[in-house]
């Protein structure tokens, strides 16, 4: 007798939910549901180091689990208790990480044929100087052992394909976040609400730089601090706006504590940071960029930061000189300084940046990402099980 014909099941494995995420999975489990596909979204708490981001939400329609976090000496490694809510999924996608045990006890499904197993990430740890060599080597051999891959963006698929993995099985999702909610936020807000919001912060002038990330050190707060010391030398009436928290914003405060012009907000969210760009000339990030880019972008206060070899991928998007500035030398305080007095100073240079900033807000997007996730996860399927018509996800069956 045959088995009842049931739709395609698809789970998403991930350790945590950050804030930013919110919106791409409600999209991708939408565009997914048009395609007939179950969606199935598993995802725990962060570990000990990642806590302090103080990003993490929850999802009513996702399935919440608690990891069990070990430490190895410095590492954290993971397990995440699902496999009962693994049941009959037909390609489960997980995080390309080495301290994530679930991961090999899914590569051992796969080679079993229980499921097809695909990956998402950045192809390699962009931040090696922090990278586990054994670990490194780990995610390259499992990375060519997936099924699929569901990469960052084009930067980390060249990666992907330079480890060995055939670039017909690679998606490039253009990693992005909801900027759309931003930039409706910020018509919110009239230029009378603005000055009023400003004066709340104690601040009359227009020159205001604007950090809002974690703080660790890949971001080089020191480094950031000592080049706006430089720049209020020279523009007197330069103010400093800091947004975030991590294990490093006691740097922050303490500066703050000191030098009335320096304003730490602690973190903000979503439409919570709109205001504090739209006072904003420049968002000022000398260390690790990541999906920070797109806020500038979206909100039109563009990006100043430095050639320091761990950008994540996202940094693919800045085009320096055209929407955003990349400064060659990642020690040069000063003339990371003078390049933000210079275009501080300078209202159509900034100008120019701006108009870069809001054409590339056109470009990467979370629909768009969320449309390419759900095509590639589509195309997977396809691969994967040849048999199944194409119009079946239409009918919303599956034949096991």
């Amino acid at each position: 007798m045959k088995k009842p014909k049931r739709r395609p099941r698809v789970a998403i494995v991930y350790k945590s939910l950050p804030q930013y995420r919110r919106r791409f999975y409600e999209l991708l489990k939408a565009r997914l549901e048009e395609q007939g596909i179950e969606f199935v979204l598993i995802y725990g708490q962060p570990g000990h180091s990642e806590a302090s981001k103080k990003d993490s939400i929850e999802l009513p329609w996702a399935h919440k689990i608690k990891n069990s976090i070990f430490r190895l000496g410095s590492r954290e490694l993971y397990w995440q208790p699902c496999t009962r809510l693994l049941k009959d999924t037909d390609l489960v996608i997980v995080e390309q990480a080495s301290k994530l045990l679930l991961n090999y006890w899914l590569m051992l499904q796969s080679f079993f044929g229980r499921r097809k197993m695909a990956f998402w990430g950045h192809g390699r740890n962009f931040q090696d100087h922090n990278a586990s060599r054994s670990g490194e080597w780990v995610k390259a051999w499992m990375s060519r052992r997936v099924f699929w891959w569901f990469s960052y963006n084009e930067r980390s698929a060249k990666v992907v394909k330079e480890l060995g993995f055939p670039a017909e099985r690679i998606t490039a999702v253009q990693n992005a976040i909801d900027t759309r909610q931003l930039v409706q936020a910020k018509e919110t807000w009239s230029r009378e609400k603005l000055m009023a919001f400003k004066r709340s912060l104690g601040i009359s002038s227009d020159h205001i730089g604007l950090y809002t990330g974690g703080m660790y050190p890949e971001k080089r707060l020191p480094f950031l601090l000592e080049a706006c010391e430089r720049i209020r030398k020279a523009v007197p009436e330069f103010h400093m706006i800091f947004i975030g928290a991590g294990v490093e914003d006691g740097r922050i405060i303490e500066a703050a504590s000191r030098h009335a012009w320096i304003h730490y907000v602690g973190p903000k969210f979503e439409e919570e940071k709109v205001p504090y760009f739209m006072i904003s000339k420049l968002f000022l990030m000398p260390g690790l960029v990541g999906l920070a880019v797109l806020d500038t972008f979206a909100l039109g206060v563009p990006l100043v930061t430095t050639n320091v070899p761990y950008h994540s991928p996202e940094i693919e998007y800045l085009r320096d000189q055209e929407n955003g500035v990349m400064l060659e030398d990642p020690e040069d305080v000063e003339g990371y300084a003078e390049k933000v007095i210079e275009l501080l100073t300078d209202d159509q240079r900034l100008m120019t940046l701006q108009q870069g900033c809001a054409r590339a807000s056109l470009t990467y997007t979370i629909e768009e990402m969320a449309e390419r996730f759900a095509q590639g996860i589509c195309q997977a399927m396809d691969a994967a099980y040849p048999n199944r018509a194409a119009a079946d996800r239409g009918e919303n069956i599956w034949q096991s």
